[in-house]
């Protein structure tokens, strides 16, 4: 054979990227269109459905990739995972053309959850039941996250990029060698989407790409704490996703206190809030990245303390850059008033 089996895997992940641009253009050219709202960041209609580009790029080279680096697609937490995505993606792309009902969507997440978890991947702390209801939950949170927090260009891309080079590059060092090519065919398909996303939209992921790319996030993340043996591990996933947890769960709080409805759209995100304050949009998106990357830092910086030790050094440090965001928010409003936020 000419080629050795990473050389041909590391060609497929060109191809995916390749391929996820060409499918991204003819989303362009449909001009499935996503009109501004409530929570837009942007001001004129722009194509929507990038994630049909992402996600059909993925399951065209996943299944090679896994195959050319000896891993099977038909072992059933995978193709469990696989069919829960894809399951998801479907009605997500209905979604984007028809708008469906928010209890469609939840429906459907907990089916696609419930998928996952069938297939081993859940986390057994602390016991079988709570660990399945953990891990439920876990998943319709990140999946919610990701698509609560795709509101500016490149943001949950460039995110989801970082977070998944950062896997690939540490997934032998945590123990679970056989996520690192998976994590690459996604950064690899991610990419082919990103420059038509980003700094200048032409298209958008759509709850498609979101959604989907989200419950990804959140089944990493229950794998790589159920295979890891080092014994703060865990954190690595709950880490990397450490922006978006703490934006949401920040808005979540602060709305349910302010007596906001939680079901309204709105623009009270803190990225949303501080590029309504006139930050620009590009340097945003580079600094949830760089929180991304931070958050990997940390993760594997206390990767070997114990788990109540490891939890006690991480959160803060997770916690640092999130209180300086805080703080940068409030002070540019207060001299760039956005209003109720």
């Amino acid at each position: 054979m000419l080629l050795s089996d990473p050389t041909l895997a590391v060609f497929c992940l060109f191809c995916a990227a390749f391929f996820a641009a060409g499918l991204v253009r003819v989303m362009i050219n449909l001009a499935v269109l996503d009109h501004p709202g409530d929570r837009s960041s942007h001001e004129t209609p722009t194509p929507k459905g990038g994630g049909v580009g992402v996600m059909a790029s993925f399951f065209l080279f996943f299944p090679l990739v896994q195959d050319i680096t000896g891993h099977s697609v038909l072992r059933t937490d995978v193709f469990l995972t696989a069919l829960a995505t894809l399951f998801l993606a479907a009605i997500s792309w209905f979604d984007d053309m028809y708008q469906w009902p928010a209890s469609i969507k939840l429906a459907a997440q907990c089916i696609a959850s419930a998928l996952v978890i069938a297939g081993g991947t859940a986390v057994a702390w602390p016991g079988h039941i709570s660990g399945i209801i953990l891990s439920v939950i876990w998943l319709l949170f990140i999946t919610n996250a990701v698509n609560f927090m795709d509101g500016l260009n490149g943001l949950i891309s460039g995110s989801l990029i970082a977070g998944n080079f950062f896997v690939a590059a540490v997934a032998t060092y945590y123990g679970f060698p056989d996520l690192m090519w998976s994590a690459l065919m996604m950064a690899a398909c991610l990419l082919g989407f990103l420059p038509f996303n980003y700094p200048k939209a032409k298209i958008f992921l759509g709850d498609i790409g979101s959604q989907s790319c989200g419950l990804l996030a959140g089944t990493s993340a229950l794998y790589m704490t159920r295979h890891t043996p080092l014994p703060s591990g865990w954190l690595l996933g709950p880490s990397l996703l450490f922006p978006l947890i703490f934006d949401v769960t920040f808005t979540l709080i602060r709305r349910t206190l302010a007596r906001q409805s939680l079901m309204q759209a709105h623009r009270g995100h803190l990225y949303q809030v501080l590029h309504r304050s006139g930050m620009n949009a590009a340097l945003i998106t580079v600094c949830e990245c760089l929180f991304v990357v931070w958050g990997g830092v940390v993760a594997v910086y206390i990767a070997h303390q114990p788990p109540v030790s490891g939890v006690c050094i991480a959160l803060p440090l997770l916690l640092l850059p999130q209180m300086g965001w805080l703080a940068l928010a409030v002070i540019r409003t207060k001299k760039h008033p956005v209003g109720r936020w």
